[in-house]
């Protein structure tokens, strides 16, 4: 269930892509009311179920931690939707009856616990990337204009420099990277019912960004879940209705 990430980039075309890609999350976190996600409904199918079992997520890039906070965000998804969701007590149960919390929960293993449980429908999820970096980068200054050196924005830490008779200026650019696939699979026919994932999952935020800057990767990831979670139990709700 992997979902390539962007290939490889000169560094004039990154350069671009991040300064789009800015201009996206801007206009994402502060319109949160807007879906970010790319979301597939087989309605009819998804109105036929009730009960469903959400499976640990998997992750080769993320810790414990994040695949379990994942998890428990797509679960309090489904709940806010109406489905009756299975406790975690019994699936974590029924998976180390049959050991398969030690040797990975792979897409027809978790199909066979779900129906064993009595489920209608299974909840897989994996974390494809998940990482964060940060540079710095030097910007020239217009010599007139906006933008232009001006003494009133000098702090003196550096971040205004001169090169000659040219004005620079210093930038931190931080690029989080986080990729989230969820699939719903029917226990009838172990065919795709559900499928969403964030659809922007590289996003730059530059010295500029202000308030919509997230403090650390946690911080980003939260903020792509939350707003996730918001997409899908809208588009249950609009899929539900006749």
């Amino acid at each position: 269930m992997q979902i390539p990430l962007t290939g490889q980039a000169t560094d004039a075309h990154l350069t671009m892509r991040k300064n789009v890609v800015l201009g996206i999350v801007a206009v994402m976190l502060l319109a949160p009311a807007c879906s970010t996600s790319k979301i597939s409904i087989r309605k009819d199918a998804l109105r036929q179920m009730q009960t469903i079992a959400v499976m640990p997520f998997s992750s080769a890039v993320a810790d414990a931690k994040v695949t379990r906070e994942s998890t428990e965000i797509f679960r309090s998804a489904m709940l806010a939707s109406g489905f009756r969701v299975l406790e975690r007590e019994k699936i974590d149960k029924i998976l180390k009856e049959k050991e398969l919390a030690q040797t990975g929960l792979i897409e027809n293993k978790a199909l066979e616990a779900g129906q064993l449980l009595g489920a209608e429908g299974t909840m897989v999820g994996e974390i494809t990337a998940h990482e964060m970096h940060s540079e710095t980068v030097e910007a020239e200054l217009p010599d007139e204009g906006p933008g232009k050196y001006d003494p009133k924005n000098d702090k003196g830490d550096g971040t205004y420099f001169r090169r000659g008779a040219k004005w620079f200026k210093k930038d931190k650019r931080d690029t989080f990277q986080f990729q989230i696939v969820v699939r719903l699979i029917s226990n009838i026919d172990s065919q795709t019912v559900l499928t969403v994932q964030n659809e922007y999952p590289v996003h730059t935020f530059s010295g500029d960004s202000g308030d919509l800057r997230p403090a650390n990767l946690d911080q980003f990831r939260a903020q792509v879940l939350a707003q996730m979670a918001k997409d899908i139990e809208k588009a249950i709700r609009e899929a539900r209705e006749k």
